[in-house]
């Protein structure tokens, strides 16, 4: 949208019309093509192809820094769209995650192609002279050259940018960082380029010989055309989609949704006095996102955050599914997950068994909103879903002597596998009219760019657990309140029992404490674990291979004996947004 002060401004009017003229002529399938541009009244807008899919920010935001693979085939894609565009004279001026588009079928297209490049010319200067932070997130993947004068921008400030988004897309945040505007813009030009290989420590040498020269700090020290980086990345990039493997804990799955944030628009810095058509255009979020739910918080605050973000994005708090199931917002946050050496030690001794894998404690940061189940999944949900009930507290189940003359119907589904957790995400994903966000061939199982339902990764989980307490446990410290809160082996009779009975937690979800375990999608590795960053923290993906009584980094939410209560898994539907 061009805003309506600006078409006061012939200039601007003729700038934009030309820009929208470029973007309308690239036709190539890695671009998101222009359709057309229109008024109304004294707007102007652009009108483009949708495309359902994730940007790149978003994916790495979900699900952590991607397989090597993946990443590099990725940046070919946005390459060879760029190529097309440098073609015909088209320099996008603000390659960025949040600029690549990755659609349902896993190809990367590039977006803002003219867009971009209208609003560059002043946005790059005046968001370096206030410092401001309106670059939203350019700064740090702009080319030393093009932030002295966009006008001295070419095809390899966007090889520059690229590679930029490659260490995000690698590592999980870009390769300078500084804590102002100009502090990140002086790295840029200042700071000596990182080793992906520090950064991550699986990154070949060649892919980190190929970053660094689409990020030297002279332009002509780069791969002069996107041509030439693609030939680079050629014997690197294969032809198989990557695959990631899983292990870890009971069926909770989250569903992956856009979240509808308000798209950029331009506007003109407000003054007494028109501007002329050559003074910079800024792109600007119309609505300020909220402040992060940043534990420790109590239960007012709690729920302060849910309904803050649910007003950012335009969605309800609690959302019920075609299936009649409950999801509560869980706004982005940062906490200690873990357990602390204190907890360690005094679970041990009460338990008699080592607390050590929930260890060490550490900061976690999820900077995204995800839905996630009031309580979990129950038998007749997955029934619903899957037409069978695996359970054992069941009536035809082997445990049906405890359960008997209970309905059960409302009993958390158990007795299900990490795969056959998969399969109902998979399944609820095409009844809800979703794409499914996994594939699965045999025992692998992969990630595939979804909207559908997923498993939330153990971060998610336990921030959704704690709800923004720092205790043992979400009710506080001490035992006596258990009973309350979980069915556990003081009360629950070695069985399980209907969901959503006893209290919940602030984020007012249920039986995250006691009754069964659930599913989560990270491996259990303690050593990679202690390596993780602090910005959404996630494994890679693996089948399991640990007994269900081995509660790995969940003994800290559930301090009982493995026989206390049923070792058995179940499920919580959980809902991705944002992301």
């Amino acid at each position: 949208v061009l805003h309506a002060d600006l078409a006061e401004s012939p200039d601007a009017l003729q700038r934009f019309q030309r820009e929208m003229r470029a973007g309308g002529k690239l036709n190539h399938p890695h671009i998101v093509p222009t359709l057309d541009a229109d008024q109304v009244g004294d707007t102007m807008f652009l009108v483009m192809e949708y495309v359902p899919g994730t940007n790149l920010a978003l994916l790495v935001g979900q699900n952590g820094p991607l397989p090597i693979e993946q990443a590099l085939r990725y940046v070919a894609h946005a390459a060879e769209g760029l190529a097309h565009a440098h073609d015909q004279g088209v320099i996008h001026r603000d390659i960025k995650p949040s600029n690549l588009l990755c659609d349902e079928r896993g190809n990367v297209r590039v977006l803002d192609l003219g867009l971009a490049r209208f609003a560059a010319d002043g946005q790059a200067q005046q968001t370096q002279l206030t410092g401001t932070g309106e670059l939203l997130g350019t700064v740090d993947y702009m080319a030393p050259e093009q932030a002295l004068s966009t006008r001295k921008a070419d095809a390899r400030s966007d090889i520059y940018s690229l590679g930029c988004t490659l260490a995000y897309l690698l590592t999980g945040q870009p390769p300078f960082g500084g804590e102002s505007v100009l502090k990140r813009l002086m790295a840029h030009r200042d700071t000596p380029v990182p080793s992906l290989c520090e950064m991550r420590h699986d990154v070949p040498d060649a892919v980190n010989q190929i970053f660094q020269k689409m990020v030297a700090k002279q332009p002509a020290e780069r791969y002069q055309s996107m041509r030439e980086l693609l030939a680079a990345l050629a014997p690197l990039v294969g032809s198989s989609r990557p695959r990631s493997r899983w292990m870890k804990r009971g069926v909770l799955a989250v569903v992956a949704v856009s979240v509808l944030v308000a798209g950029v628009m331009f506007a003109r810095q407000r003054g007494d006095e028109p501007k002329k058509s050559d003074e910079p255009i800024k792109i600007v979020q119309p609505i300020a996102p909220p402040s992060a739910a940043i534990a420790p918080f109590d239960g007012s605050q709690a729920v302060a955050h849910q309904e803050a973000c649910a007003k950012y994005l335009n969605q309800p708090v609690e959302t019920t599914n075609g299936i009649g199931m409950k999801l509560r917002l869980i706004p982005p946050g940062e906490f200690q997950q873990g357990a602390s050496e204190q907890e360690i030690e005094v679970f041990s001794n009460l338990e008699g068994r080592s607390l050590a894998t929930d260890g060490p404690q550490h900061r976690v940061r999820l900077t995204q909103p995800f839905y996630i189940g009031v309580s979990e999944v129950t038998q007749a949900e997955y029934q619903t879903v899957i037409g069978s009930n695996p359970s054992m507290f069941s009536p035809t189940g082997e445990f049906a002597a405890r359960v008997a003359g209970s309905e059960t119907s409302q009993h958390p589904v158990e007795n299900v596998t990490w795969f056959d957790a998969i399969e109902f995400c998979n399944a609820l994903s095409l009844r809800e009219k979703l794409t499914p966000c996994y594939e699965r061939t045999d025992d692998d199982v992969t990630i595939v760019i979804g909207t559908g339902y997923r498993l939330p990764t153990e971060a998610e989980w336990e921030f959704a657990c704690r709800a923004g307490t720092e205790s043992p446990w979400s009710f506080g410290e001490q035992v006596a309140p258990f009973e309350q809160f979980a069915w556990v082996a003081m009360n629950g009779e070695f069985r399980s029992h209907p969901v959503g009975q006893l209290l919940p937690n602030a984020f007012q979800l249920h039986d995250l404490h006691g009754n069964l375990w659930e599913w989560c999608q990270d491996v259990f590795d303690l050593h990679a674990r202690r390596s993780l960053g602090q910005q959404h923290p996630s494994l890679p993906l693996s089948s399991p291979r640990r007994e269900p009584a081995d509660l790995s980094q969940r003994q800290h939410w559930l301090p009982r004996r493995a026989d206390d209560s049923p070792a058995v898994a179940t499920s919580r539907q959980s809902v991705s947004g944002g992301r």
